[in-house]
C-alpha cells in the first residue's frame, strides 16, 4: 500500500515520469513498477502509458490528495477535521468510518476513487465513476440526540445545494429526502447512518456521492443522471472537497444546538417537487397528494383530499405526476 501511494504522488505531478524512474525511488524494479501500474488501471485510474516517454494520468485529470485538501481549509474548519484519508478502493467510505472512533466535536474524513459497494437510500448501490467524482463520507459526534435527527439529511442537502448554486451558478433542487437534481436529473446523493444509544451520544455518518464527471456507462444505472461537467463546471476535485467539507463541518458545529428548524423556510424554496401533484409509495402502499414541503423536524407534509399527511419515513418513495 506503501508503494501504491507513492506512484499515486508521482503520477499527480505534472508530465510523464518513467517506470525506472518510479523503480529507483521506491527501491523496486520496473516489473514491479508495472504491476502495480497495472492494478491502479484495472481499478480504473486513467494512465496513459508510453513506451519511451513513461506513465502520465490522462489530461484534465487531478487525483484527491488529503494534504491539498486540507491546506484549503480555513483555521476553524481545520481544528474540527481530525483526520482525513484517501482511499483509492474500497467498499463504502460510510462503513469505512463508522468501524472508526469517533471524535467529540470534531470530524473525521474519508474520500475514495473507487468503491465496489457503495450504498444508496434504502440499500441500492451508489455508482461513480472512479477517479472522476466525488464520493466522500464525514463522521460526527453529538453530545447527545439533537431533537430533529431525522431533519440532518434534509440540512446536508440543503447545504450542498446552495453551495452548488452560489459558487457555481448550479440550479440544484432537493428532492426529499437525500437526492440534489437538476431539471429533475441525479447529480447528487446523501446517506446518513445514525449510531449510539439514545440516552447517550449520538454518532452520525454522513455520505455524499456528487456527479462531477460521470462516464458514459452509467447509463445502466437505471435513473436519469447528470453531472458538473455537463452544466459546464470544471473544477479541481481538491478544491469541491475542501469546500463541500467545509460546509458540512461548518453545519454539524451548530445542528446539536439549532437542528433543522432555522433551515425549514430555506429547504422549502428550493425542494424540487414544492406545490406539485406527487405519488407516495411506502411498501406496497401508495396514495396521491399535493406537496406542501417540510415541518421542522423534517418530515415530509402531503395533503390528500384536504388534510395534512406528515411522512417520516425516509424509505418512502416520491414521484411527480401531471395535472
Amino acid at each position: 500500500m506503501e508503494h501504491i501511494n507513492k506512484i499515486v504522488q508521482f503520477l499527480n505531478q505534472s508530465g510523464a515520469i518513467s517506470g525506472a524512474e518510479i523503480g529507483r525511488a521506491l527501491g523496486v524494479s520496473r516489473v514491479a513498477v508495472q504491476k502495480k501500474m497495472q492494478s491502479l488501471v484495472e481499478n480504473g485510474m486513467p494512465i496513459n502509458a508510453s513506451p519511451g516517454v513513461g506513465y502520465r494520468l490522462e489530461e484534465g485529470v487531478i487525483l484527491l490528495d488529503a494534504a491539498r485538501i486540507e491546506s484549503l481549509f480555513i483555521p476553524t474548519v481545520a481544528e474540527k477535521v481530525r483526520s482525513i484519508e484517501v482511499m483509492q478502493s474500497i467498499e463504502s467510505t460510510n462503513n469505512y468510518l463508522l468501524g472508526q472512533n469517533f471524535c467529540n466535536a470534531g470530524s473525521r474524513v474519508c474520500m475514495a476513487e473507487s468503491q465496489t459497494s457503495g450504498r444508496g437510500r434504502r440499500g441500492n448501490d451508489w455508482m461513480s465513476t472512479p477517479y472522476q467524482n466525488i464520493m466522500l463520507s464525514v463522521s460526527w459526534s453529538f453530545d447527545h440526540w439533537p431533537s430533529t435527527i431525522t431533519g440532518l439529511g434534509l440540512a446536508v442537502g440543503l447545504m450542498v445545494a446552495e453551495y452548488l448554486a452560489s459558487h457555481h451558478k448550479v440550479n440544484a433542487k432537493i428532492k426529499w429526502p437525500n437526492d440534489i437534481l437538476v431539471n429533475n436529473k441525479k447529480l447528487a446523493g446523501i446517506l446518513v447512518d445514525v449510531a449510539g444509544e439514545s440516552s447517550g451520544a449520538c454518532n452520525i455518518v454522513i455520505g455524499l456521492g456528487l456527479n462531477v464527471n460521470q462516464a458514459n456507462w452509467s447509463t445502466e444505472i437505471g435513473y436519469d443522471w447528470v453531472d458538473l461537467k455537463s452544466l459546464g463546471v470544471t473544477i479541481d476535485r481538491n478544491v469541491l472537497a475542501a469546500d463541500l467539507i467545509s460546509i458540512l463541518v461548518a453545519m454539524l458545529s451548530s445542528y446539536g444546538k439549532t437542528g433543522f428548524s432555522p433551515l425549514v423556510s430555506r429547504w422549502n424554496s428550493l425542494s424540487s417537487y414544492g406545490g406539485k401533484n406527487v405519488v407516495v409509495s411506502i411498501g406496497d402502499d401508495s396514495f396521491s397528494g399535493k406537496m406542501q414541503g417540510v415541518d421542522e423536524s423534517g418530515a415530509l407534509l402531503i395533503c390528500v383530499d384536504g388534510e395534512v399527511v406528515r411522512i417520516e419515513d425516509s424509505t418512502a418513495r416520491i414521484r411527480m405526476v401531471s395535472g
